[in-house]
């Protein structure tokens, strides 16, 4: 198979793992690895000058979590890029998956206590709900 799976990533340990899934699938599978870290739209005001340098750390940290990624994948010996994205993460998440025509998604799961089920953020819920293609989700570490 080629192709390219997308893995949606943050700086959290089960982001980590969700990379070493997907980075490992795309060596199994000879695909691409694509990496998307979304900055959600509307979590900092940029018109607000104190939250300015803000806003540029979110972007820099971003940067450095998709350029670990990056340097995991090229270590395996694999084709891998990554991408940050501003806005509603599933939405950006599913709109990265269709603009790379990604054949996988991989994304971690995490436990939400409270949430309508616990064991699946509502990211992770809405990108399953909505995605045309396999999305694989990798349990916390």
């Amino acid at each position: 198979m080629s192709g390219t799976i997308l893995v949606a990533v943050n700086d959290s340990p089960a982001a980590f793992t969700a990379v070493d899934v997907a980075v490992d699938q795309a060596r199994r599978l000879g695909a691409r690895l694509r990496a998307v870290m979304v900055i959600e739209d509307g979590a900092i005001d940029r018109h607000l000058d104190p939250t300015v340098a803000l806003a540029r750390r979110r972007e820099l940290a971003a940067d450095a979590v998709l350029n670990h990624v990056i340097a995991v994948g090229l270590a395996s010996g694999i084709d891998v890029a990554g991408h940050r994205r501003t806005g509603k993460v599933a939405a950006e998440i599913l709109e990265e998956a269709r603009a790379v025509d990604a054949t996988l998604i991989v994304m971690a799961r995490v436990d939400r206590p409270g949430h309508a089920i616990p064991s699946i953020g509502s990211h992770t819920l809405r990108v399953l709900e909505f995605s045309r293609i396999p999305v694989l989700v990798v349990p916390a570490p």
